[in-house]
């Protein structure tokens, strides 16, 4: 399968219970809370999902439950598609403290980052059973081969790795219940679909950056070689009259531009590891083919896994895989 039939970015959504472990050592029948969040807060995203038509509908599928937190992922096509699906995320997220959390006295914190494959992220697949990988074949080969044609999901859990996702765990451990915090790709995306829609409505939502905020330069461990790594969050309490009197105080105010601006001076950067591929954007830098990541790898162990089954130079018998020393 070509890089080019595999070019994908994806959207990783979190939804965090917060104080979760101080109310699991402190109230009895905790659980029934849990259970509610695992089963119910999906719920949640389908109805506000359903909410907004006129943009269609999103596919959330279920990436990861961690603990006290569920990380869905969606496929992404376009800047829009990208603002819309944060938009539900934080709908559903506002909705459920409301209606299900207020009387427990939990919140939900979250944020958002994006991963593009083949490069510079990967798929991986891990052996469900332990008894079941018995080959010493190269295992680059053989994760390629198991990603090829239909999925085996009984035989492996089909996972994704790599620098965008490394830095998305990072961008995630600096949210709050009140900063849904975003990679910059997700900052960039959503700030270009408001520039271009100028508050063209999305069912009762606009693309907009209006509840954007700077949430800092930090150095994110591993990443970007240890230089600042720019964090834009969406304040969740920015309608708040006090947050709002607050917030005149500021000397400027986000706007789409300057998000704009310091998302692509982040991409131009020589170093910058990341990348974002919108096959129906109409920003030619979105449309750049991500190349595969793994190509030298699979490459070179192709090249060696020929080179132990290749005959003799006479074309006699074939060389053995381990020849006696001497």
């Amino acid at each position: 399968m070509s890089a080019a039939s595999r070019a994908k970015s994806k959207l990783f959504l979190s939804c965090d219970l917060v104080g979760s472990t101080h109310f699991k050592q402190t109230t009895p029948g905790w659980q029934k809370v849990f259970l509610s969040f695992y089963r119910e807060f999906p719920q949640f995203v389908a109805e506000a999902n359903r909410a907004i038509p006129d943009e269609g509908t999103t596919d959330f599928l279920l990436w990861k439950a961690v603990g006290d937190e569920l990380i869905f992922e969606v496929h992404v096509t376009n800047e829009k598609s990208i603002s819309r699906a944060v938009r539900v995320w934080l709908s559903a997220m506002t909705a459920y403290e409301e209606q299900v959390l207020e009387d427990a006295h939990l919140a939900l914190k979250g944020g958002a980052f994006i991963a593009t494959f083949p490069g510079p992220d990967s798929e991986s697949t891990i052996p469900r059973n332990v008894s079941y990988e018995n080959s010493d074949a190269s295992v680059v080969l053989l994760n390629q081969a198991a990603l090829t044609g239909a999925r085996a999901y009984t035989k492996y859990l089909y996972d994704y790795f790599g620098p965008s996702i490394d830095t998305g765990f990072r961008v995630f451990s600096l949210c709050s219940h009140r900063y849904f915090t975003l990679s910059i790709e997700v900052a960039w995306a959503i700030a270009a679909a408001a520039h271009e829609a100028s508050g063209a409505k999305l069912g009762e939502e606009d693309h907009t950056v209006e509840d954007f905020v700077f949430h800092g330069s930090h150095i994110l461990k591993g990443v970007w070689l240890g230089r600042e790594y720019p964090v834009f969050a969406i304040d969740r309490a920015h309608t708040n009259p006090v947050n709002k009197a607050m917030a005149t105080m500021n000397d400027t105010a986000l706007d789409a531009a300057h998000i704009i601006g310091v998302c692509h001076a982040c991409h131009e950067d020589a170093k910058w590891p990341f990348r974002l591929y919108l096959p129906d954007s109409t920003n030619a830098t979105f449309l750049d083919m991500p190349e595969d990541a793994m190509d030298q790898l699979l490459e070179s162990e192709a090249a060696l896994d020929g080179a132990e089954t290749a005959p003799a130079p006479d074309g006699g018998d074939p060389l053995e895989q381990q020849p006696p020393l001497g």
